[in-house]
C-alpha cells in the first residue's frame, strides 16, 4: 500500500504518494469524476507524472476534501452526483480557502454551453481528451507544478 499524506476518514480516500521526493515539492491534484474507470486512468496517468493525487466520485466529497487539503488543481467532471462540476466550482470560488484553486472542467459537451452557465474555472478539457491535452492545460495554468512534475517523469 502507498504512504499517504491523509489519513482515511469519514469517507475520505487516501493521498497516493509515490516516489522518494519530499512530499511538499511534488503538487496535490484533486481528481472527481463518478465514473471509476476515468478517475482509475487519470489517477494513474498524474502518478506517474509526479503529481501528489486524491480522488472523489461525486462532487460533496470533493468539495469536503478540497477545503480540508487545499490542492493545487481540482479536475472534475461537469455531470456528478451529488454536486455537479459547476456547483463545486463555484462553491470552491465562494471559499476564501479554495478561492484561487485552478479548476478544470470536463465533459462531453460543449465549452459554449458551460460557460454560459459559469465562467470561473481556468480551463475546459472537452472529453474525451487525451494525455497531452491535460498535460498542456496545467503546464499553462500552474507552470511551476508543471517544472516539479516534468523533473519526475
Amino acid at each position: 500500500m502507498p504512504a499517504t499524506d491523509f489519513e482515511p476518514s469519514s469517507g475520505f480516500a487516501a493521498v497516493a504518494d509515490v516516489g522518494s521526493e519530499p512530499r511538499e515539492s511534488r503538487p496535490l491534484v484533486l481528481v472527481v469524476d463518478d465514473e471509476r474507470d476515468v478517475l482509475d486512468a487519470l489517477e494513474a496517468t498524474l502518478l506517474a507524472q509526479g503529481w501528489r493525487v486524491v480522488t472523489a466520485l461525486n462532487g460533496g466529497d470533493a468539495l469536503e476534501k478540497a477545503l480540508h487539503l487545499r490542492p493545487e488543481l481540482v479536475l472534475t467532471d461537469l455531470l456528478m452526483p451529488v454536486i455537479d462540476g459547476i456547483g463545486l466550482a463555484k462553491s470552491l470560488r465562494a471559499d476564501p480557502r479554495t478561492a484561487s484553486t485552478c479548476i478544470v472542467l470536463c465533459s462531453g459537451v460543449s465549452e459554449a454551453s458551460v460557460r454560459g452557465l459559469f465562467d470561473g474555472y481556468d480551463a475546459f478539457l472537452h472529453k474525451p481528451y487525451d494525455v497531452d491535452d491535460l498535460r498542456r492545460a496545467v503546464g499553462v495554468l500552474r507552470p511551476a507544478a508543471a517544472v516539479v512534475v516534468a523533473a519526475a517523469s
